[in-house]
């Protein structure tokens, strides 16, 4: 019986010791951005298609060391390509590095790796770095309007 009464009292106190520990030491814009990155990054791990695009501004520029400038369009058009092979598997995960931001635009400095898998057998990883720049929109959304972004090649 003295049991059963411990146990709620256990978890409660799990419960309020750990709640909110993996937020504790970040600042609002680092939740912000944190959890806007990591929705992108399911969406794309998904393979959601109609849904990859949602984190650009229709205004984007884009610029990736040794291709051409992108917009809106042509991005979205390679990203939906790109997670339409139903042979490959893709497994996207970042870090932030800093954050500035004042009003309504950020910028992010940010450090994405990207794997991919064929057949469950790991192909490659490519780790790049870049410099998000962020709009919030009147709607509240924060949109990527333009970023700059390079592998970085392995030392082998």
């Amino acid at each position: 019986m003295q049991g059963m009464l411990l146990r709620p009292f256990i978890l409660l106190l799990t419960l309020l010791l750990f709640s909110g520990t993996g937020h504790a030491n970040m600042t609002q814009d680092q939740i912000t951005f944190n959890k806007l990155f990591s929705a992108w990054t399911l969406v794309f791990n998904q393979k959601k298609h109609h849904e990859v695009c949602q984190l650009f501004s229709k205004s984007l520029t884009s610029d990736y060391q040794g291709a051409p400038h992108k917009n809106y369009t042509k991005l979205c058009d390679d990203l939906k390509k790109i997670l339409s092979d139903n042979e490959l598997r893709y497994h996207n995960r970042f870090k932030i590095h800093q954050i500035y931001r004042s009003n309504d635009l950020a910028a992010v400095r940010i450090t994405w790796y990207l794997d991919v898998y064929k057949n469950g057998k790991h192909l490659s990883t490519t780790q790049e770095e870049g410099l998000d720049i962020l709009n919030k929109e009147a709607n509240g959304k924060w949109k990527i309007v333009g970023f700059l972004a390079y592998p970085v090649r392995n030392k082998a």
